[in-house]
């Protein structure tokens, strides 16, 4: 008995158990005027296969680094893959010449920075506050 006790001990104080209520929303430029994305769409733009909007404007696509939780966060719910496999995507679109990878920013704040400057963009945050002028919140359709 004491024996159990002390493994179940062990493993709660070795192996750190991560919080999975974290909300991934997608952030948007004014300019890309579109209220909803299915999560298939987001999976397209995020992975280069989607270069325009509808109304012709260029998508630019911003992300966090590989290592950030809120980027591990963004890959495994919304995504529904794991970062390596989002990055060795870009890097095929980006080598064979069909598209540019995402831009890498440092931080959240960086990502709202960038995507309220740049026309076209889209990004992803960790926040469900009101968005920073010059951008909005994209609604996520139900998962197919």
């Amino acid at each position: 008995m004491n024996r159990a006790l002390f493994l179940v001990l062990f493993i709660l104080v070795c192996c750190p158990v991560r919080a999975t209520d974290t909300v991934i929303n997608i952030l948007a430029n004014e300019t890309v005027n579109t209220e909803a994305l299915s999560p298939a769409q987001v999976r397209l733009i995020f992975a280069g296969r989607t270069q325009f909007w509808p109304n012709g404007e260029r998508v630019k696509v911003f992300v966090l680094p590989a290592s950030n939780p809120t980027h591990t966060d963004f890959c495994r719910s919304v995504l529904q893959i794991y970062p390596y496999q989002l990055e060795r995507i870009w890097q095929r679109i980006t080598y064979s010449g069909q598209g540019d990878a995402p831009v890498i920013v440092t931080s959240v704040e960086d990502m709202v920075a960038k995507v309220a400057a740049t026309p076209g963009s889209i990004g992803y945050v960790n926040f469900n506050g009101t968005p920073p002028e010059g951008t909005y919140l994209l609604q996520i359709g139900e998962r197919e």
